[in-house]
C-alpha cells in the first residue's frame, strides 16, 4: 500500500481543495500531523492542538481505552477521506495512521482491552478487533443497529454494546428520547459464539460499561436528565434481571456517570434542579444503598476521575462559563484550567445523511498517570484534539 505523508501546509490546503484528491489514503497511512502550541486565552496555560479544526476529529466516550498506558499513542475518529475511520495518533513521531476503512464507524466505541494491546470498535453491522487488518468478532443481527459506546470485561473475556431498532434512530437527543426505541443490551465473548440479549425495552438505552473486577454491567436509560426515571441501572452479563441504583427525585438531575478504579462506586453529577447552581459530585456504592456528597463542582457535564481518585477533571455546562477545571474532592477546591468553547452543536458525519450530536462535547479525561488532560473542541473549526500538561498541579498516579 502506497504510505502518503503530507505537509502541515498541505494539511490545511486540504480544507480548501478537493479532499478526493488529497485524502483518499486508506488503511496503514500516515499523515504528518504536528501539534501547535498556544496559551489558553483565559488562562494563559499552554495548550496544545493536536489534529487540525479543518478536518474533524473527536475523542472516543470518555469511559473508553483510548489512551496508551505511557501516553505515546493516542486512538481517535477522524475524517480525511470523505468517511470518518479510527485514527492513532503518534503523540512521538506526532503523526497519524489510519486504522479503519469503510462506512458505519461509531465513534463512541473506540477502544483498547484491558492489556492496551488490541483495538476494538463498533462499525456498520460489525464488532471489529482492528489494527493494520481487521477480525470481524460480531456481527449485529438484521433489523439491528448498534449504537453509542462499547466495552470489554477486566479479563479480557467479554463485550458489551446496546443496539437500537432500524427505524427507531433520530439525530436530536429529546426526539431520541421521546420516541421510545427499542432498545437491548448484548454481550458475547471476545473469543465468538453468538451474542445474548440481557435487557430488551423500549427506553433509550445507552453507555454500557463492565464494573471493574466483575461482569456486572452498569448501564443508562438515557434522555434528558431532568426527566429519566431510574437512569442508572446494573445487570450481571452472566444472569440475572436488571436494576434501579437510583431513582429520580423531584426536580432533580442525575448526570454523567463513572465507575471507582475498584469498583466499589459510582460516581456521578447531581443537580438539584433544572439550573445549573448547587451541582455536586457523588457517589453511590454499587448496591445503590449509601450515597455519599463529595464536593460542589462548577456544572460538570462532563467529568472523569483519576485512578486514584485524587483529581476530577470536569467540563462545565453552563454557557457563561465553558471552562475545564481540575477539582480535588479532599480538598473540594477546583482551579480552572482553560476555556474549552466548545458551541455543543452537532456536526454531519462525513459520508453519509445523519448528524454526530456529540461531535463537539469537550468530554475531558486525564491521563493514566494524570500528568494530561485531553479533550475535544469545535473552538477553531470543526472538532478537534486538545491537550494540557498538569503536572505542575496533579500528583503523577
Amino acid at each position: 500500500m502506497a504510505v502518503h505523508a503530507f505537509s502541515r501546509r498541505r494539511w490545511l490546503l486540504g480544507g480548501l481543495a478537493s479532499a478526493s484528491s488529497l485524502f483518499a489514503i486508506g488503511r496503514g497511512a500516515r499523515v504528518d500531523a504536528p501539534a501547535v502550541e498556544f496559551p489558553d486565552p483565559l488562562t494563559e496555560r499552554k495548550m496544545e492542538r493536536l489534529t487540525d479544526p479543518a478536518h474533524l476529529f473527536r475523542l472516543p466516550h470518555r469511559s473508553e481505552r483510548f489512551l496508551a498506558d505511557h501516553n505515546d499513542a493516542l486512538y481517535l475518529a477522524g475524517e480525511l477521506d470523505g468517511s470518518r475511520q479510527v485514527f492513532e495518533y503518534d503523540l512521538k513521531r506526532q503523526r497519524l495512521v489510519q486504522l479503519s476503512e469503510g462506512p458505519g464507524l461509531l465513534s463512541d466505541s473506540i477502544t483498547l482491552d484491558h492489556r492496551n494491546r488490541n483495538l476494538f470498535y463498533l462499525q456498520g453491522d460489525r464488532l471489529v478487533e482492528g489494527g493494520r487488518g481487521d477480525r470481524t468478532v460480531q456481527t449485529i443481527a438484521a433489523g439491528w443497529r448498534a449504537t453509542g459506546a462499547l466495552t470489554l470485561s477486566d479479563d479480557g473475556a467479554l463485550a458489551a454494546w446496546i443496539e437500537m431498532r432500524e427505524g427507531d434512530e433520530h439525530d436530536d437527543p429529546a426526539q431520541q428520547f421521546a420516541r421510545h426505541p427499542r432498545c437491548r443490551l448484548q454481550a458475547a465473548a471476545l473469543s465468538g459464539g453468538a451474542a445474548r440479549t440481557l435487557v430488551e425495552e423500549d427506553h433509550w438505552l445507552d453507555m454500557p460499561r463492565f464494573r471493574p473486577g466483575s461482569h456486572e454491567i452498569l448501564y443508562a436509560r438515557e434522555g434528558p436528565w431532568g426527566e429519566v426515571a431510574g437512569r442508572l441501572q446494573l445487570i450481571s452479563a452472566d444472569g440475572g434481571a436488571s436494576r434501579s441504583l437510583r431513582e429520580r427525585i423531584g426536580e432533580e438531575q442525575i448526570g454523567a456517570e463513572q465507575w471507582s478504579s475498584d469498583g466499589e462506586r459510582i460516581w456521578f453529577v447531581h443537580f438539584p434542579d433544572k439550573g445549573y447552581r448547587g451541582a455536586t459530585i457523588r457517589t453511590l456504592d454499587a448496591a445503590g444503598a449509601n450515597e455519599t456528597t463529595v464536593s460542589p463542582c462548577s456544572a460538570f457535564g462532563w467529568f472523569h476521575v483519576n485512578h486514584d481518585a485524587s483529581a476530577i477533571v470536569g467540563a462545565s455546562r453552563r454557557p457563561s462559563g465553558p471552562n475545564i477545571y481540575v477539582l480535588f474532592p479532599k480538598l473540594q477546591r477546583e482551579i480552572t484550567l482553560c476555556e474549552h468553547g466548545a458551541s455543543g452543536k452537532p456536526h454531519p458525519i462525513a459520508g453519509t445523511d445523519r448528524m454526530d450530536p456529540q461531535a463537539s462535547a469537550p468530554a475531558p479525561v486525564l491521563s493514566h498517570d494524570s500528568q494530561w488532560v485531553y479533550f475535544s473542541s469545535d473552538r477553531e473549526g470543526k472538532p478537534a484534539v486538545y491537550r494540557m500538561k498538569v503536572e505542575d498541579l496533579v500528583s503523577e498516579t
